[in-house]
């Protein structure tokens, strides 16, 4: 059955409004994110098909970037990446994100300041800066970095960003010159590869979010039928 999107906003603690759309599948989180210079469409539908695939898909526009507020600012990336985890994660539980491009080399190298569940990195590319002043990434994420290797300048990028990642990660390269989310649409198995990711490092800890969460909830319910017995 193909799941509509919703329209929505998500007010950060910077007076910032993030813009978007959700898809409201009953499964874990995904929050995915454009690069630079680029809207939510620029997924060329891979948030459909992760949403048809049982995922809570979150596809929002970065500061400055279509809808939503502000000026574009890569310094407040990880501020902003960090903040939408925490709403998210507040009302649905553990969270995958999916990046590409700069704004993927960027969240890797940002350190335990950024760290969802799962980390979905397509052709990242590094920022125009030393590799060394960025952080090692988070030691709790596991990474899925997929990459081309038609094209040797970003492969090599992408195995400097990899060489620094956490010790949960997996490569998967294709032979192809495409980036990003065009890499994905050409490749069709490579949604499947992402889903499988994303069931084995994702779905089991939302499972037991959703347990834990119905147990309050049960738990809050009884406290209240006791307050009015007595």
């Amino acid at each position: 059955m193909k799941i509509e999107p919703v329209s929505i906003e998500i007010a950060l603690d910077s007076d910032i409004t993030l813009r978007g759309y959700e898809w409201p599948a009953r499964g874990a989180p995904v929050l995915m994110l454009h690069d630079y210079g680029e809207d939510l469409d620029a997924w060329c539908g891979l948030d459909q098909k992760l949403a048809e695939g049982g995922f809570r898909v979150i596809n929002v526009e970065l500061r400055g970037h279509g809808l939503s507020d502000g000026e574009p600012d890569s310094e407040s990336l990880a501020i902003d990446a960090s903040a939408l985890l925490r709403e998210i994660q507040s009302v649905w539980g553990p969270v995958a994100v999916c990046t590409y491009g700069s704004v993927s080399g960027i969240l890797c190298l940002t350190g335990e300041q950024f760290s969802p569940l799962v980390h979905i990195v397509i052709s990242p590319s590094l920022p125009n800066t030393d590799l060394m002043s960025f952080s090692v990434s988070s030691k709790d994420t596991a990474y899925l970095m997929i990459s081309s290797t038609g094209d040797n300048d970003r492969t090599s990028q992408a195995r400097s960003i990899f060489e620094n990642l956490g010790p949960s990660k997996l490569w998967a390269s294709v032979a192809s010159t495409a980036h990003g989310s065009e890499l994905i649409k050409g490749h069709g198995h490579l949604i499947g590869d992402i889903t499988i990711f994303l069931q084995r490092y994702l779905a089991p800890s939302h499972v037991k979010w959703q347990e834990n969460a119905l147990r309050e909830a049960i738990t809050d319910e009884e406290k209240q039928k006791l307050e009015v017995k007595k």
